[in-house]
């Protein structure tokens, strides 16, 4: 039985038929457009809400790996879609997420009804809380960057924790300030000792892992291994910087033929953000980010946000400074000028992004006479 077949031509369908650019019919973005944020390659929403509402139903979910200026986000928002969006830039990152904020402020929403959205930076490494981890936690992930097995049924009661190639292994508390006590060691040497490979195949050793071990915790060691003859080996756990090369040299020394792990090493540090200030009087204010110092090798500033009355807590930059150029060099305005609608003491933040991702911020108090 031969299939069926249907065909429909375009001039016989119903309806217009959409142009093949969509960049006619009223769909370019104004130099003077009221939404337009300054980002080089910003896409009008008419575009994008034409193309959402083409292709997506409310409530379903919208990626854009290219957000540019974050016309997808603003767009898929206020249709009611969910949404991620991505982009290399830091700086796209920051200018999508203010748009974001002053997009709902527009609507009227209260702080607490704001988009419950969260920004996550993947290939640059920050600082880690590591001592924060629960022992439950902090345990498992030891032995397993050590290569060893967890015991399944293991607590924080628990003497030995896992085992390495025959050895069990004992892990100490997640705070950077514990040490291994003698206590410790005495309770490790104890369960060696109540395991069958002690009474059948002559275990004689253990190790421990600890941030630091106590002098009582030495003495200990090497008691039992002089009277028992029970030889427990001591492993300092080591808290290395993230951009440390001995760090790096692990790392890359894991890359096999296919997968260079190098590629995907960004160590990054914020700049140190500096900021002067003075009255020029009628309540005008002029602002110099200017000694601003970029710490990253070869990096420059690629963009300066500017939040005038900074609550302390939510930085939102004021409108037409989240992504505000100079326009004669077309470089980031680092020297503002702002007038306050009163006089007063006014918190203001000012954050910085550099060309290899690192942000940094400053706030201030400013009085206005």
């Amino acid at each position: 039985m031969k299939g069926i077949e249907k065909r429909i031509y375009l001039d016989e369908s119903p309806g217009r038929a959409a142009s093949t650019l969509w960049i006619e019919d009223g769909l370019q973005l104004n130099t003077s457009s009221s939404e337009r944020v300054g980002y080089p390659t910003q896409k009008p929403e008419a575009l994008l809400e034409r193309i959402i509402k083409a292709s997506s139903n409310e409530g379903d979910l919208v990626l854009d790996a290219f957000v540019g200026g974050g016309t997808t986000a603003a767009v898929a928002q206020r249709l009611g879609r969910r949404w991620i969006a991505m982009d290399q830039s830091r700086v796209s990152v920051s200018v999508t997420a203010e748009r974001l904020k002053h997009a709902a402020a527009e609507r009227g929403l209260e702080d607490a009804l704001l988009p419950d959205f969260c920004i996550e930076h993947w290939g640059v490494y920050e600082a880690q809380r590591l001592s924060a981890m629960p022992p439950h936690e902090f345990r498992p992930f030891v032995l397993h960057a050590w290569g060893a097995t967890r015991v399944r049924d293991a607590d924080d009661a628990s003497a030995i924790h896992g085992w390495r190639n025959q050895l069990p292994v004992w892990v100490g508390e997640p705070g950077l300030e514990t040490r291994a006590a003698g206590a410790d060691v005495l309770a490790f040497a104890n369960a060696i000792r109540r395991t069958p490979e002690y009474r059948d195949a002559g275990l004689r050793d253990g190790v421990m892992l600890a941030w630091g071990f106590a002098p009582d915790a030495t003495a200990a060691a090497d008691e039992l291994r002089e009277r028992a003859a029970i030889d427990v080996d001591f492993v300092r756990l080591r808290q290395l910087r993230i951009g440390d090369e001995d760090f790096r040299e692990h790392v890359v020394g894991r890359s096999t033929d296919k997968a260079d792990y190098g590629e995907f090493l960004t160590f990054i540090q914020p700049p140190v953000v500096s900021v002067g200030h003075r009255a020029l009087g009628g309540r005008a204010v002029a602002f110099d980010a200017g000694d601003t110092a970029v710490v990253n090798a070869g990096a420059t500033i690629v963009n300066v946000q500017w939040d005038f009355d900074y609550d302390g807590e939510r930085f939102m930059a004021t409108r037409n400074y989240s992504f505000a150029r100079d326009k004669r060099s077309g470089k980031p305005l680092t020297n503002v000028t702002w007038k306050f609608d009163r006089a007063g003491v006014f918190r203001v933040a000012c954050r910085v992004q550099d060309s290899r991702g690192g942000e940094g911020m400053w706030t201030g108090a400013v009085e206005v006479e």
